[in-house]
């Protein structure tokens, strides 16, 4: 029988125990970028299910409900602090939705109200993000409506999605904020309608 010298079978034998010992060693964990929490995290809206609704007291007896059917957002979302998220949106001011189609000719196409043909859409676009709560935040930012740009505000609440917590694959929003109409320059027919409009967003987010 062939016999290997000696330094040669003591070589063999340290490689193969090194060998064994790396399949043995779990290498560098691999990470799901999709899974991670670490930075900001980027969502889309879906408007399935969704609304986004505006109030306005008309006439001190009843509040005018209107809903728009066409709109988009973008979320960036930093679970680790809320206070780095951003988000923005759109609004096209011709999808407006009401039981009176007769009072939508006059909202959406009045040089009075939306004038939708001169100023198409409405966007909110985040400057900054003030954490309030559990899941809660304020989100300031720009708000531009019929030719005008204010800062505006939005208290948004999340919700956890289809995983069943908040940095699952969906996110729900509920969002609420207020502006004066006259602000904007909308500062007719006070008679009718009141200054302060109120809007209310309720939509959810899926993970890009």
């Amino acid at each position: 029988m062939y016999l290997l010298p000696k330094k040669i079978f003591a070589l063999t034998n340290a490689l193969g125990l090194a060998g064994l010992l790396a399949l043995a060693t779990p290498g560098p964990a691999v990470v799901n970028a999709a899974e991670s929490t670490s930075g900001t995290v980027s969502y889309t809206l879906t408007r399935q299910y969704g609304s986004v609704l505006f109030r306005v007291m008309q006439q001190d007896y009843l509040n005018l409900v209107g809903r728009f059917d066409n709109y988009s957002a973008t979320l960036e979302m930093d679970f680790e602090d809320l206070s780095n998220s951003r988000l923005s949106a759109t609004v096209q001011m011709g999808s407006l939705s009401m039981a009176d189609s007769d009072v939508v000719e006059t909202l959406v196409n009045s040089s009075a109200w939306f004038n939708a043909s001169l100023y198409p859409e409405a966007t909110f676009t985040t400057t900054s993000v003030e954490v309030t709560g559990e899941n809660t935040a304020d989100f300031h930012g720009q708000l531009n409506f019929i030719g005008v740009t204010k800062p505006w505000t939005l208290h948004v609440r999340f919700f956890g999605g289809s995983d069943g917590k908040l940095t699952g694959s969906t996110i729900g929003m509920l969002a609420t904020g207020s502006f004066d109409r006259t602000d904007f320059g909308m500062d007719q027919y006070l008679n009718m309608a009141k200054e302060l409009v109120s809007i209310e967003v309720n939509v959810k987010f899926n993970r890009d």
